[in-house]
């Protein structure tokens, strides 16, 4: 095994009250954690508190110009686990790794021309002929995640590794921002690019939720966007009303997160098995009879109703982990980016530290670890499956990325 990686990683974390000197005390902390070593790239994640201005200043007091992707979040994740009210800093240095960052505009005015801009932007700035990951951090209020998936499939292929998370603002629900070289963004697509060395690097995805049909299925037989009309010809907020019962549904919307729709893919679901993307409602229209989703459910898709318990919350995120660790063929983890949905967090409560210790566990507890919670999530179903491995937009699910390094 080898003693000295070639991948080095540390991270962060501050919750102090001044938003310079909290970019200074996580930054300094995740420089310590290099021994030394000069990192080529920064992923900064941050509170909405914050002036996110004076915090990117601290960051880079310390780093200089090192590039940074990053941006706000509805709940911080370091290798110190959970928190909130704080920012988290991972800093990377290899030689095995090359990272090239890029954004795009204007993402709520056209979400897959915004993507392809980003794509765009971060291929124009050259080609290392190796393989390589795209992370994404895009607006959580830029509207309709799929059409920020087909643009960027348009863009590099629909067999390229694409992960991410949607930017939060604290479960507000207002607006997001985006750190992108030290300044600070509305409306935009962040992207990173990582190219690396096939000869002794891997990577491993692990994309699972915990949540469960209830049995039922209808179909959306009337959408617009990301707002959802009709099921089986009903209005949509009836049919889900009576699906809930007169008592949850008193608790519209916030019970949507624990009872997401699952959009059934018929070109993954086999052997009588569905598999599904999950949806969860943002708010609903009782006037109307809609519901407001963060990704469009298309009409004619086949749908289920789903839950899950903590304890189901939790074991999917342990499998996450074993299924990304098992991506790596045996090589290290050296470093593991986590996206989990804002959702999960709410339905977790109290048990929500336990959802990143299971997946700690699994990897190591001084692996390091960055992510944050997030109102959408990106990624395959299944990296080492062909035809699950195309990107999917997620709701209330845990999507995991992980760099390893092989043996000598």
């Amino acid at each position: 095994m080898k003693t000295n990686p070639g991948i080095h990683a540390a991270t962060g974390s501050s919750d102090l009250p001044d938003s310079f000197e909290a970019g200074v005390s996580a930054a300094s902390e995740a420089l310590s954690g290099l021994s030394g070593r000069t990192p080529q790239v920064l992923m900064v994640f941050g509170a909405m508190r914050f002036d996110h201005r004076d915090l990117l200043k601290g960051v880079m007091s310390i780093f200089g110009t090192v590039p940074i992707v990053g941006g706000t979040t509805a709940g911080e994740i370091s290798t110190a686990g959970y928190s909130t009210g704080s920012v988290v800093v991972m800093a990377i240095a290899s030689d095995y790794l090359q990272f090239v960052p890029g954004i795009g505009h204007n993402m709520s005015s056209d979400e897959r021309a915004c993507a392809v801009y980003m794509a765009s932007d971060i291929l124009s700035k050259g080609s290392f002929g190796q393989e390589a990951a795209l992370l994404v951090f895009p607006n959580g209020m830029g509207g309709d995640g799929l059409r920020v998936l087909d643009g960027l499939h348009s863009v590099l292929g629909p067999g390229f590794e694409i992960l991410g998370g949607y930017l939060g603002d604290d479960e507000r629900f207002q607006s997001t921002f985006q750190y992108y070289n030290g300044m600070v963004y509305r409306d935009a697509i962040v992207g990173l690019m990582i190219y690396y060395r096939m000869d002794c690097v891997r990577t491993g995805i692990g994309v699972r939720s915990g949540f469960e049909s209830i049995g039922n299925s209808f179909v959306c037989t009337a959408s617009e966007g990301n707002i959802v009309r009709e099921f089986d010809h009903v209005r949509a907020l009836d049919l889900y009303k009576d699906f809930l019962g007169e008592e949850r549904s008193a608790r519209l919307p916030g019970v949507c997160l624990e009872y997401p729709f699952g959009l059934i893919d018929p070109e993954l679901s086999t052997d009588g098995s569905d598999m599904f993307q999950l949806r969860c409602g943002l708010s609903v229209d009782h006037a109307k009879g809609t519901i407001s989703l963060v990704a469009s459910i298309p009409s004619g898709s086949s749908v289920t109703l789903t839950t899950a318990s903590r304890g189901d919350i939790i074991q999917g995120a342990r499998m996450a982990a074993e299924q990304a660790l098992a991506g790596l063929s045996g090589a290290i983890p050296r470093l593991v980016v986590m996206f989990s949905c804002v959702g999960r967090k709410l339905v977790l409560g109290r048990r929500i530290q336990e959802e990143v210790a299971a997946i700690k566990e699994c990897f190591g507890e001084k692996v390091p670890l960055i992510g944050f919670y997030t109102y959408g999530e990106i990624g395959p179903v299944n990296k080492m499956k062909p035809g699950y491995d195309i990107a999917k937009f997620h709701n209330e699910t845990v999507v995991l990325w992980v760099i390893g390094e092989e043996y000598s």
